[in-house]
C-alpha cells in the first residue's frame, strides 16, 4: 500500500485495484468533536457512493468512521487534458445536470475530479465535499466552482469548455432558474466600488 495524495481532509492510498481514503485526526480540534465530524463526513461520503447516478469509483467498504474504501480508477485527469479537448466539457454538463437532477451537490467540481477512463467516458471522483440539496442557490454554487476553475486551469479554452459544458448542463430541470441564480451568485463575489 503507497501513499498517492495528501488533502486538508484526509490521505489516499493506492491498494493494487482499490482506493483507500482515510480521515486524518486533527490535533487543533476537541477530540469528541473531531472523531464525530470524521464518523459524519465519511458516513455521508459512503452512502453517496452508493447513490451517486453517475459514473463514479465504486464503494468497496467502509468503517463508518474515518476510512472508505473504493475501486481504483483508470485513466488520465481531465486537468490533463481538456485544454486539448475542450469538447469534453459537454460531457462534465450532462453528468453535472444529472448529478443535480437527483439533488446531489458535488462541492469541489474540478477537473482534478474527473478521469477519462477508455471504458466508462469522464468518471467523478472525490466526493468528500459533497452532499444533497434541492436549492437552486446550491446549484448555483456548483456551477460557479467549477468555472472558477475553469478560467483558473484551462483559460486558454475557457470559452469554447464553458459554452460545451452548459450545451449539456441544458439536461437540467430548471435550467433558466439555475443559470439565473447563478448570475447573482457571481454578483455577490465581485467587489465593486461604491
Amino acid at each position: 500500500m503507497r501513499e498517492i495524495a495528501r488533502g486538508a481532509e484526509a490521505v489516499l492510498y493506492e491498494d493494487k485495484d482499490r482506493i483507500i481514503k482515510h480521515r486524518s485526526k486533527k490535533k487543533y480540534r476537541i477530540k469528541e468533536l473531531d472523531d464525530e465530524l470524521r464518523k459524519q463526513r465519511t458516513r455521508r461520503e459512503a452512502n453517496l457512493l452508493i447513490k451517486i447516478p453517475i459514473p463514479h469509483p465504486k464503494l468497496i467498504d467502509s468503517d463508518n468512521k474515518e476510512k472508505i474504501v473504493m475501486e481504483k480508477i483508470k485513466g488520465r485527469k481531465l486537468r490533463d487534458i481538456l485544454d486539448k479537448k475542450p469538447e469534453l466539457a459537454k460531457k462534465i454538463g450532462e453528468l453535472v445536470a444529472e448529478l443535480h437532477n437527483h439533488n446531489i451537490i458535488h462541492g469541489d467540481l474540478t477537473t482534478s475530479n474527473m478521469i477519462l477512463n477508455k471504458k466508462e467516458g469522464v468518471m467523478f471522483i472525490d466526493f468528500g465535499l459533497s452532499f444533497y440539496s434541492h436549492k437552486i442557490e446550491d446549484k448555483a454554487v456548483d456551477i460557479h466552482l467549477f468555472k472558477q476553475a475553469l478560467n483558473s486551469k484551462h483559460h486558454k479554452v475557457y470559452d469554447k469548455a464553458l459554452k460545451e459544458f452548459l450545451k449539456g448542463y441544458k439536461k437540467i430541470n430548471k435550467y433558466k432558474e439555475i443559470l439565473n441564480r447563478l448570475k447573482k451568485v457571481e454578483m455577490r463575489g465581485r467587489y465593486r466600488k461604491e
